[in-house]
């Protein structure tokens, strides 16, 4: 009985040890801070943080993966010196609200307005929309144009499937198009796609 009572007491002293050596050794300080500094580098899928490698030669196993369509987006608009670079995070964030793909919504104004260098002058419509016969429909601000736009294409277009091919979509949006609507909307979409812009 006795020998059974040390034998509990010696395990419960010694595996917070044997736990707590390792991940000491491991890159750990006794505050709890990773050693060494912190790396970042992009992949397909998003933006991957990681810390340095430490003085003895191990990396924590810690990564953190963020999306990287943020950076993408805004690396593209400046790329082609869009107006709606200083926009992008309102891109993002309506794209997000509405659930459309923020790419789709950059391709469009890119099709539609070289991405609003060719839309009608303080107009802020950069993706063609509410064009008609009768006139252009004009927005008071960039704001209020991505917000309107991205909510229309939402309701109108992503609600009834027509957002996962642009050909598709094209019908309605554009149906006059010959298909090189389409065509420029898959282009612009792949570029960001590959990065290759």
């Amino acid at each position: 009985m006795v020998k059974k009572l040390i034998l509990c007491i010696l395990f419960f002293l010694i595996s917070p040890v044997t736990l707590l050596v390792p991940i000491y050794y491991f890159g750990y300080v006794g505050d709890g801070k990773v050693l060494g500094e912190t790396v970042s580098f992009e992949t397909n899928t998003g933006k991957v943080l990681a810390p340095a490698q430490a003085e003895n030669g191990i990396m924590a196993a810690t990564i953190i993966s963020q999306n990287s369509t943020p950076v993408i987006i805004e690396k593209y608009l400046a790329h082609y010196q869009s107006p709606l670079v200083l926009y992008t995070d309102q891109i993002i964030e309506a794209s997000k609200k509405y659930t459309v793909s923020p790419q789709l919504i950059v391709a469009i104004a890119q099709q539609e307005s070289n991405l609003g260098k060719s839309s009608p002058q303080n107009c802020n419509n950069a993706w063609g929309w509410g064009i008609h016969a009768g006139g252009t429909t004009c927005f008071n601000s960039w704001g209020e144009a991505i917000e309107t736009v991205t909510k229309g294409i939402a309701n109108n277009y992503c609600s009834k499937g027509l957002c996962d091919d642009p050909c598709v979509m094209m019908k309605k949006y554009t149906p006059k198009s010959n298909g090189s609507w389409c065509a420029g909307v898959n282009q612009f979409l792949a570029e960001m796609e590959s990065g290759d812009f």
